[in-house]
């Protein structure tokens, strides 16, 4: 079982400027789509510490945010018939200036409880060689020139994975959703557009070897359908506030990426060990590469919030990811760091580099199903006008 929660200080990808580096064309008709592309390292406190690496190394329900083969690779202390896992990362986006690198500062919200944010949860289960997970990700964000309405995305997804005991090699194919939105602050939709697309992963962890190789593929995400509950998607105004013209669609390019992960420690990492808890001293690194398509005509979230367009996915962009965890004390005490280059995406604006860092302190001892062990764990992913901070509370695993 798995549980975490975490509050980390970012931006997600919904921040909407309140300011702008240059203009922009203006929005004159809805023949354009919102570019839904996520640069920068989101998910769980382990996979942000080490660079955002993990296609190879996150198991479970967070493994499936970057691996639809995740849910049918055990932990190496899961011996019974059967399993089940879920966890739960809070973001607050009060603290960065731009989080999508495109270009536009805007000041930090600070104790602003208005800022953008982003919640990520899911559950998963293992009976056998059987693997099954579900995620969503919720991204938030204040429109600008608007108090009352919020843009909103929501991705979710679903795989079903079987590990292949005979060449240690853990399948997956799964589905996934995306859909951008405007809400009023009660939570009234005014309209959404959806799509939906494919998910596919492999695992290979070679019994009684200490490496593993991972591969991630994703389609393109292209919907149109555009449902507008409560104005004309051509000239949206409500209660008299600014007249928006809306997408006719909404894209996620289609993603590959290639990961592996090495472990140094006494034992041989891909073995069944049972037991509750694996402790001995050790040092684990994995690497990612990301490569992620062009968009037919994305723009992006935040000069949409002005009525701009800004040009977004207009050609290829290569993402690699860099970490390390060393269980300096043996369950007690792990240590994180990494680093990633996030790509330029936008144009007229280049990528930028991060840098993470992460420690995890098992804090308490107590029995519930056998003993359990709570943690807490710290991470931070800076760059330039970019600052993540994050404290989760969970179960050391």
């Amino acid at each position: 079982m798995r549980w975490g929660l975490a509050v980390i200080s970012s931006v997600c990808p919904l921040g909407l400027a309140l300011g702008t580096a240059g203009a922009e064309p203006p929005i004159t008709s809805r023949d354009y789509a919102i570019d839904f592309y996520e640069g920068t390292a989101l998910g769980d406190t382990r996979m942000v510490g080490m660079g955002g690496a993990g296609i190879a190394l996150i198991v479970g329900s967070a493994g499936t945010l970057l691996n639809a083969s995740a849910p049918a690779v055990r932990p190496t202390t899961d011996t019974d018939r059967w399993s089940w896992d879920y966890h739960l990362d809070y973001l607050d986006g009060r603290f960065s200036t731009d989080y999508d690198n495109n270009g536009t500062v805007v000041p930090t919200a600070g104790d602003n409880d208005d800022g953008a944010s982003l919640v990520t949860l899911g559950l998963g289960g293992r009976y056998g060689t059987w693997g099954i997970a579900a995620t969503a990700t919720i991204q938030s964000a204040p429109l600008a020139g608007s108090l009352d309405l919020d843009a909103r995305a929501v991705r979710f997804r679903i795989a079903v994975a079987k590990f292949v005991e005979r060449v240690d090699l853990s399948i997956g194919l799964g589905v996934q959703s995306v859909a951008f939105q405007i809400v009023a602050t009660d939570d009234q939709e005014l309209f959404n557009i959806s799509g939906g697309g494919v998910l596919a992963g492999a695992t290979w962890t070679p019994r009684m070897r200490d490496f593993r190789v991972g591969l991630s593929v994703e389609t393109a995400i292209i919907g149109g359908t555009v449902r507008a509950a409560a104005c004309d998607p051509a000239a949206c105004m409500v209660d008299g506030g600014p007249s928006y013209i809306l997408p006719d669609q909404v894209e996620s390019a289609a993603r590959l990426g290639i990961g592996g992960a090495y472990r140094w420690s006494p034992t041989a990492w891909n073995q069944l060990v049972g037991g509750h808890f694996r402790d001995e001293q050790s040092l684990t690194v994995a690497a990612d590469l990301w490569i992620t398509g062009p968009t037919q005509q994305g723009y992006g979230i935040e000069k949409f919030g002005m009525q701009e367009l800004q040009r977004s996915g207009s050609h290829t962009s290569v993402a690699a990811r860099l970490g390390a965890e060393v269980e300096a004390l043996p369950g007690r005490l792990r240590l994180r760091a990494g680093s990633y280059w996030e790509p330029e995406r936008f144009a007229g604006v280049g990528g930028r580099l991060h840098g993470t860092f992460g420690v995890e302190l098992r804090v308490f001892e107590f029995q519930l199903w056998g003993p359990r062990r709570g943690r807490l764990g710290l991470t931070t992913d800076l760059a330039k006008r970019y600052r993540n901070l994050g404290v989760s509370i969970g179960l050391w695993h």
